[in-house]
């Protein structure tokens, strides 16, 4: 059985699919010593959360990974080290470029507001000087992020009474919060988010 599943809904389209190509080739290229599977539902159209619901319940890893097809892993990116006890959920730290608006957990940094140009090695540089950062008990962005896939399916995952583009992965965290007295760590794991890739079409 794999560590990871790492689960990724896509909405195809011309931008969406390059910034895919560059996805998977990242998690291919950087994920580290684990072992994992990686799940892709390109059903259009289709709601994220109730998919990522479904590629849960599919999963054989022990933990999961929730990411989307316009992130791109950095070298060393690693959520899982530490954290494969139930009632954790861990993030690390996002860049963006500010095609929208950029949340203030996240870095504002233009390495490449389009897939076709994506300045790769700038961004690694700049987060190789971004500093060692010791693991703080914090919420960071909610994709991408790691849980522990037994602990998710008992929680009842993501609420769908509300379609996308209703912030479920909020709602879910704050349920979390409130009533599972969930944990909440933050890690040094970087990736580049493009923003908006699915809507450009």
């Amino acid at each position: 059985m794999p560590d990871l599943s790492i689960l990724l809904p896509h909405k195809p389209g011309l931008s969406n699919d390059k910034a895919l190509k560059l996805a998977i080739d990242s998690i291919i290229k950087y994920t580290p010593v684990y072992s994992y599977e990686l799940l892709i539902d390109n059903t259009t159209p289709g709601d994220p959360y109730q998919i990522w619901n479904e590629m849960a319940k599919m999963a054989r890893g022990e933990i999961l990974v929730f990411t989307n097809s316009d992130v791109i892993f950095a070298p060393g990116w690693d959520m899982m080290a530490l954290y494969t006890v139930p009632n954790v959920i861990v993030t690390g730290y996002i860049v963006e470029p500010g095609n929208i608006g950029v949340a203030p957990v996240n870095i504002t940094r233009d390495f490449g507001k389009h897939p076709d140009n994506f300045r790769e090695s700038e961004f690694h540089t700049f987060i190789n000087k971004h500093g060692a950062l010791e693991v703080k008990t914090e919420r960071g962005w909610y994709m991408p992020c790691t849980m522990q896939r037994e602990w998710f399916l008992t929680t009842g995952g993501f609420p769908t009474d509300k379609p996308f583009p209703e912030p479920n992965d909020i709602r879910f965290w704050d349920y979390c919060r409130d009533t599972l007295g969930t944990e909440f760590k933050r890690v040094r794991s970087y990736s580049y988010h493009f923003q908006a890739q699915s809507t450009r079409e």
